[in-house]
């Protein structure tokens, strides 16, 4: 299995701390600091938020609020990362026509690409709030459809062959961050898990977002 590792800025003087490489562990995961999503066995190390990945259908989890799906209040934004600023630089960003959002876990400011390499979600099968007893914490689950799994598969395997910070993904709702990790490979499968420092209240207040 392979993963993804975060980290992209000026290599010089980085204006925050290189993130830690991906890895897998038989048998589970480890957890690390901050918010990570899962998606089957690949584990992904977030640049801004933790970890991104999809799971597979096992796992001790303990279930929370379960939504049915439907339409989220605000579409689910998926757009590849085109560069990472200076949190100061976001305003002039904004200015100049890019589209900029600040990162408050590094204090910086992304540039996104909402042209070519990017995907909206407007329906959702199904999300639920979870707590993974495994690893701790509480988590969003989200299944996409079958079109748009297959679409993300395919953003995905384009936004892995970019050079940093081009292969990472910022994944928004309502113009807020969620996470935007690093993508090494084609990610393929239905379910998104997001997750981190979330008490169950505000998991499931999310989840509730996700799907009114």
């Amino acid at each position: 299995m392979s993963g993804i590792a975060g980290g992209t800025g000026n290599p010089a003087q980085p204006p925050w701390p290189p993130y830690p490489p991906a890895h897998s562990t038989p048998g589970g995961q480890g957890r690390s600091p901050g918010p990570y999503l899962l998606i089957s066995a690949l584990i992904i190390v977030g640049a801004l938020l933790g970890f991104l990945a999809y799971q597979s259908a096992s796992g001790k989890q303990e279930q929370g609020r379960t939504e049915p799906g439907g339409d989220p209040a605000a579409p689910l934004y998926i757009h590849a990362v085109d560069d990472i600023l200076a949190d100061q630089e976001c305003p002039a960003a904004e200015q100049a026509g890019g589209t900029a959002v600040f990162a408050p876990d590094i204090t910086s400011c992304l540039i996104l690409d909402t042209v070519t390499h990017t995907m909206t979600v407007d329906r959702l099968l199904e999300v639920a709030a979870d707590h993974d007893t495994a690893a701790g914490g509480w988590l969003i689950q989200l299944t996409f459809t079958p079109e748009d799994g297959a679409r993300f598969g395919d953003l995905t395997e384009a936004v892995a062959a970019r050079p940093a910070p081009g292969n990472q993904l910022a994944m928004l709702l309502d113009g807020e961050l969620l996470t935007a990790p690093s993508v090494m490979e084609r990610i393929d499968g239905g379910q998104v898990q997001i997750s981190g420092s979330f008490t169950r209240e505000e998991a499931e207040a999310l989840a509730a977002r996700l799907a009114p």
